[in-house]
């Protein structure tokens, strides 16, 4: 099984400074463009089945790809980014108004969920239960569009990454990941390969 990981296009809710979550955002001009180019990258691989997050930005940019092959986005919420919780929305510097939280998260980023919210380690946990029901899967290829969190959450799962290592690789919006089992081995192709957004703006930003 071939399974491709891509990154929502560029939302409205990039760029701000600002944790983002479980918020709505609908893609930019630039999103769409973005989205718009993955499907043309992995147009000459399908028809196969686009899973996706089902927040707007996700579902936004899968159907733009499953359109191509005259097909629909398959939603699950286990693809959802971090739930920031109270913070949704806040400026990243809004975190300094809960001092104790502060201090907690920088002593451990991995496992400290946001008030009302989510832990990257509990994001973490429940993507790779999806992750594993898609190894369990008997399609040829596979498509999934999620978010930055999810996309290190699969590959530090598949890399075995202890949770210190969790932001070692990041990914662009737009960009493709592309992991391969064969016989119960998985091997990882590309990582954020950004080749088809060849004259676009892409963005590093979180979420």
């Amino acid at each position: 099984m071939d399974i491709y990981l891509i990154r929502h296009g560029q939302s409205t809710g990039n760029g701000r400074g600002c944790f983002l979550g479980w918020g709505e955002h609908a893609l930019t001009e630039l999103g769409r463009a973005q989205a718009e180019a993955a499907a043309e990258r992995l147009a000459p691989l399908g028809p196969m089945p686009v899973l996706c997050s089902d927040l707007a930005r996700a579902c936004e940019t899968g159907a733009i790809i499953a359109a191509r092959w005259g097909g629909a986005v398959q939603p699950d919420p286990r693809w959802r980014e971090i739930h920031c919780g109270e913070l949704e929305n806040c400026p990243w510097d809004a975190l300094r108004e809960h001092p104790a939280l502060a201090a907690q998260y920088e002593a451990d980023p991995y496992g400290t969920a946001m008030p009302g919210g989510e832990s990257v380690a509990m994001m973490a946990a429940r993507v790779t239960a999806a992750f594993l029901d898609v190894l369990a899967r008997t399609d040829a290829r596979l498509a999934i569009v999620t978010h930055d969190g999810p996309i290190r959450a699969v590959l530090a799962h598949s890399l075995q990454f202890p949770p210190t290592r969790f932001w070692t690789l990041t990914t662009n919006h737009g960009g493709l990941t592309h992991l391969a089992q064969s016989d119960d081995w998985l091997t990882i192709r590309t990582v954020n390969d950004t080749s088809h957004l060849k004259g676009l703006e892409t963005s590093g930003s979180y979420q």
